[in-house]
């Protein structure tokens, strides 16, 4: 019999050095797109002497208060105001039947 820890294959994965700090594909095509159209821009870069990189990103995403400034939700509330007596389910078979024409 072998000695304990000799000759064993265990399931454990060596973690490679940088494993914590990757990125997912999707956050940096995201960040990509976003630096491309403009809704993003670079603040800071800053270099460091052992080879290290920082590069800081700006920017502004909409909230509910930029919402509420749009004429499309001030339509759809004055609908909503002038057709009171329509039922939540109304309102969402009429929105299906819009998504499946389209």
């Amino acid at each position: 019999m072998p000695p304990p820890g000799k000759g064993k294959k265990t399931g454990a994965r060596k973690k490679t050095p940088n494993s914590n700090t990757q990125i997912p594909k999707g956050l940096e095509y995201t960040v990509a797109a976003l630096l491309l159209t403009g809704k993003l821009r670079v603040d800071s870069v800053q270099m460091y002497r052992d080879a290290s990189l920082f590069i800081s990103l700006v920017g502004k995403y909409k909230s509910l208060s930029d919402l509420s400034s749009s004429s499309n939700v001030d339509k759809l509330v004055s609908f909503l105001d002038d057709n009171s007596d329509l039922t939540l389910n109304e309102i969402m078979t009429a929105l299906k039947k819009k998504a499946d024409s389209s």
